[in-house]
Protein backbone atom coordinates (compact mmCIF):
# COMPACT_ATOMS: atom_id res chain seq x y z
CA UNK A 1 0.00 0.00 0.00
CA UNK A 2 1.48 3.37 -1.08
CA UNK A 3 0.88 6.74 0.94
CA UNK A 4 0.93 9.75 -0.48
CA UNK A 5 1.44 12.86 1.52
CA UNK A 6 -0.78 15.99 2.34
CA UNK A 7 -4.27 16.13 2.83
CA UNK A 8 -6.71 15.95 -0.17
CA UNK A 9 -9.28 18.89 -0.51
CA UNK A 10 -12.53 17.24 0.71
CA UNK A 11 -15.10 19.18 -1.64
CA UNK A 12 -16.83 17.38 -4.84
CA UNK A 13 -18.09 18.28 -7.95
CA UNK A 14 -21.48 19.01 -6.36
CA UNK A 15 -19.40 21.20 -3.81
CA UNK A 16 -18.08 23.27 -6.51
CA UNK A 17 -21.39 23.64 -8.46
CA UNK A 18 -23.34 24.74 -5.21
CA UNK A 19 -20.54 27.44 -4.65
CA UNK A 20 -21.25 28.89 -7.84
CA UNK A 21 -25.68 29.24 -6.76
CA UNK A 22 -24.15 30.61 -3.66
CA UNK A 23 -21.83 33.39 -4.62
CA UNK A 24 -24.55 34.71 -6.79
CA UNK A 25 -24.55 37.01 -3.53
CA UNK A 26 -21.34 37.95 -1.67
CA UNK A 27 -20.63 35.97 0.89
CA UNK A 28 -17.96 34.98 3.54
CA UNK A 29 -16.29 31.85 3.82
CA UNK A 30 -17.81 31.11 7.50
CA UNK A 31 -21.37 31.37 5.15
CA UNK A 32 -20.29 29.31 2.60
CA UNK A 33 -18.75 26.54 4.88
CA UNK A 34 -22.01 26.70 7.05
CA UNK A 35 -23.95 26.31 3.58
CA UNK A 36 -21.81 23.08 2.07
CA UNK A 37 -21.46 21.07 5.43
CA UNK A 38 -17.54 21.75 4.61
CA UNK A 39 -14.70 22.48 7.05
CA UNK A 40 -12.83 25.98 6.68
CA UNK A 41 -9.80 24.72 5.14
CA UNK A 42 -11.64 22.70 2.65
CA UNK A 43 -13.55 26.22 1.49
CA UNK A 44 -10.49 28.37 1.24
CA UNK A 45 -8.97 25.71 -1.29
CA UNK A 46 -11.98 25.68 -3.31
CA UNK A 47 -12.43 29.29 -3.38
CA UNK A 48 -8.84 29.32 -4.49
CA UNK A 49 -8.91 27.35 -6.75
CA UNK A 50 -12.07 29.11 -8.04
CA UNK A 51 -10.40 32.14 -8.10
CA UNK A 52 -7.47 30.96 -10.24
CA UNK A 53 -9.84 30.21 -12.69
CA UNK A 54 -11.28 33.61 -12.91
CA UNK A 55 -14.76 32.44 -11.81
CA UNK A 56 -14.79 34.64 -8.40
CA UNK A 57 -13.37 37.61 -7.38
CA UNK A 58 -13.19 38.63 -3.41
CA UNK A 59 -13.54 42.01 -1.60
CA UNK A 60 -13.95 43.01 1.83
CA UNK A 61 -17.36 42.01 1.66
CA UNK A 62 -16.83 38.40 0.24
CA UNK A 63 -16.98 36.10 -2.49
CA UNK A 64 -18.90 36.67 -5.35
CA UNK A 65 -19.12 35.53 -9.20
CA UNK A 66 -16.59 36.91 -11.56
CA UNK A 67 -17.89 38.32 -15.27
CA UNK A 68 -16.88 35.47 -16.24
CA UNK A 69 -18.21 33.72 -13.14
CA UNK A 70 -21.71 34.49 -14.01
CA UNK A 71 -21.14 33.65 -17.91
CA UNK A 72 -20.33 30.15 -16.42
CA UNK A 73 -23.09 30.64 -13.79
CA UNK A 74 -25.91 30.81 -17.03
CA UNK A 75 -24.27 27.79 -18.98
CA UNK A 76 -24.91 25.52 -16.13
CA UNK A 77 -28.42 27.09 -15.69
CA UNK A 78 -29.43 25.65 -19.05
CA UNK A 79 -28.33 22.18 -17.79
CA UNK A 80 -30.49 22.25 -14.73
CA UNK A 81 -32.12 25.08 -12.69
CA UNK A 82 -30.96 26.95 -9.20
CA UNK A 83 -31.75 24.25 -6.52
CA UNK A 84 -34.74 25.56 -4.49
CA UNK A 85 -35.74 24.73 -0.86
CA UNK A 86 -39.61 23.08 -1.04
CA UNK A 87 -41.98 21.74 1.96
CA UNK A 88 -40.19 19.61 3.88
CA UNK A 89 -40.48 15.72 3.01
CA UNK A 90 -40.80 13.91 6.34
CA UNK A 91 -40.08 16.51 8.42
CA UNK A 92 -36.66 17.00 6.66
CA UNK A 93 -34.89 19.91 4.64
CA UNK A 94 -35.91 19.31 0.99
CA UNK A 95 -34.51 20.41 -2.55
CA UNK A 96 -35.66 20.66 -5.93
CA UNK A 97 -34.70 21.41 -9.11
CA UNK A 98 -35.37 21.20 -13.08
CA UNK A 99 -33.03 19.04 -15.27
CA UNK A 100 -33.45 20.54 -18.90
CA UNK A 101 -33.69 18.09 -21.51
CA UNK A 102 -32.74 15.16 -19.63
CA UNK A 103 -31.59 12.47 -21.62
CA UNK A 104 -33.16 8.64 -21.10
CA UNK A 105 -33.13 7.73 -17.43
CA UNK A 106 -34.25 4.69 -15.12
CA UNK A 107 -36.44 7.03 -11.85
CA UNK A 108 -34.99 3.96 -9.44
CA UNK A 109 -31.40 4.34 -10.96
CA UNK A 110 -31.60 7.93 -9.80
CA UNK A 111 -33.26 7.69 -6.81
CA UNK A 112 -30.32 5.28 -5.63
CA UNK A 113 -27.93 7.87 -6.74
CA UNK A 114 -29.57 10.55 -4.55
CA UNK A 115 -29.42 8.02 -1.81
CA UNK A 116 -25.64 7.33 -2.24
CA UNK A 117 -25.08 10.33 -1.61
CA UNK A 118 -26.03 11.00 1.13
CA UNK A 119 -30.25 12.00 1.05
CA UNK A 120 -32.35 9.85 3.14
CA UNK A 121 -35.30 10.19 0.64
CA UNK A 122 -35.78 11.33 -3.13
CA UNK A 123 -38.65 11.45 -5.49
CA UNK A 124 -38.06 11.83 -9.20
CA UNK A 125 -40.73 13.58 -11.50
CA UNK A 126 -41.61 14.51 -15.20
CA UNK A 127 -43.50 17.47 -16.73
CA UNK A 128 -45.85 16.47 -18.85
CA UNK A 129 -48.81 18.03 -20.81
CA UNK A 130 -47.88 21.05 -18.32
CA UNK A 131 -48.20 19.04 -15.23
CA UNK A 132 -46.01 17.44 -12.81
CA UNK A 133 -46.13 13.90 -13.02
CA UNK A 134 -44.18 10.50 -11.62
CA UNK A 135 -42.60 9.35 -14.97
CA UNK A 136 -43.92 5.42 -13.65
CA UNK A 137 -47.21 5.81 -13.90
CA UNK A 138 -48.19 8.98 -15.18
CA UNK A 139 -49.58 10.22 -11.25
CA UNK A 140 -49.84 13.79 -10.94
CA UNK A 141 -48.53 14.94 -7.87
CA UNK A 142 -51.22 17.31 -6.74
CA UNK A 143 -53.06 14.24 -6.02
CA UNK A 144 -50.46 12.95 -3.91
CA UNK A 145 -48.37 15.76 -2.32
CA UNK A 146 -50.40 18.73 -3.04
CA UNK A 147 -48.48 21.30 -0.92
CA UNK A 148 -45.33 20.13 -2.51
CA UNK A 149 -46.93 20.26 -5.85
CA UNK A 150 -48.21 23.74 -5.02
CA UNK A 151 -44.58 24.60 -3.70
CA UNK A 152 -42.62 23.13 -6.63
CA UNK A 153 -41.42 27.06 -7.81
CA UNK A 154 -38.69 25.83 -9.81
CA UNK A 155 -37.86 26.52 -13.40
CA UNK A 156 -39.26 23.63 -15.26
CA UNK A 157 -40.15 23.12 -18.81
CA UNK A 158 -42.31 20.47 -20.74
CA UNK A 159 -39.97 17.45 -20.65
CA UNK A 160 -37.74 18.39 -17.98
CA UNK A 161 -37.39 16.20 -15.10
CA UNK A 162 -37.45 17.81 -11.70
CA UNK A 163 -35.53 15.72 -8.94
CA UNK A 164 -36.71 16.46 -5.23
CA UNK A 165 -34.14 15.05 -2.37
CA UNK A 166 -34.91 15.07 1.71
CA UNK A 167 -32.47 14.28 4.30
CA UNK A 168 -31.64 15.94 7.69
CA UNK A 169 -28.70 18.12 6.94
CA UNK A 170 -29.36 20.91 4.72
CA UNK A 171 -26.20 20.54 3.12
CA UNK A 172 -27.01 16.97 2.31
CA UNK A 173 -30.09 17.72 0.97
CA UNK A 174 -28.95 20.54 -1.44
CA UNK A 175 -25.86 18.21 -2.61
CA UNK A 176 -27.63 15.05 -3.14
CA UNK A 177 -30.31 17.11 -5.36
CA UNK A 178 -27.09 18.70 -7.58
CA UNK A 179 -25.81 14.89 -7.55
CA UNK A 180 -29.08 13.62 -9.79
CA UNK A 181 -28.21 16.78 -11.96
CA UNK A 182 -24.67 16.31 -12.52
CA UNK A 183 -24.93 12.29 -12.84
CA UNK A 184 -27.35 13.48 -15.86
CA UNK A 185 -25.54 16.23 -17.87
CA UNK A 186 -22.14 15.97 -16.11
CA UNK A 187 -20.39 15.47 -19.98
CA UNK A 188 -22.28 18.82 -20.73
CA UNK A 189 -20.83 21.14 -17.58
CA UNK A 190 -17.92 23.39 -18.40
CA UNK A 191 -14.64 21.40 -18.15
CA UNK A 192 -12.90 24.13 -16.25
CA UNK A 193 -15.39 23.28 -13.41
CA UNK A 194 -15.03 19.20 -13.60
CA UNK A 195 -10.86 19.97 -13.61
CA UNK A 196 -10.90 21.69 -10.51
CA UNK A 197 -11.98 18.00 -7.99
CA UNK A 198 -9.42 16.04 -10.52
Amino acid sequence: MSWKRGAYPEFTLEDVVATLFILKEPKGRKQISEELGLGEGSVRTLLKKLSSLGLIESKQRGHYLSEKGKIEFEKIKKLFSEPRVVSKIENMSTYALAVHNPPEFKSIELRDEAIRFFARGAMILVVKNGEIVFPEDGRALKETLPDLARDLKVDAREGDLIAVTWSSERHQALKSVLHVALFLKRDELPKELISITE
